[in-house]
């Protein structure tokens, strides 16, 4: 899965900010610690006149989850 990468001072700079009343900003950190942001064309869009729009400018790479940890039995 792609995602956009985001350094460690981004990603404080955006994760929870809304963008709108209904939406907000949530990153993943994959396996490797790496912040991603995910967003489609139809989140683009809602994006479009915010300062948050340089999201779609990032660098995008492969998104690894962390493994899930287990439930007890």
């Amino acid at each position: 899965m792609l995602g956009y990468k985001l350094s460690q001072e981004q990603y404080d700079q955006v994760q929870g900010q809304f963008i709108n009343p209904y939406q907000f900003i949530n990153c993943v950190q994959d396996i490797n610690d790496v912040w991603f942001f995910f967003g489609n064309q139809q989140d683009k869009e809602s994006f479009k006149d915010t300062k948050y729009m340089w999201l779609f400018d990032l660098p995008q790479g492969e998104y690894i989850p962390k493994p899930s940890s287990r439930f007890p039995i």
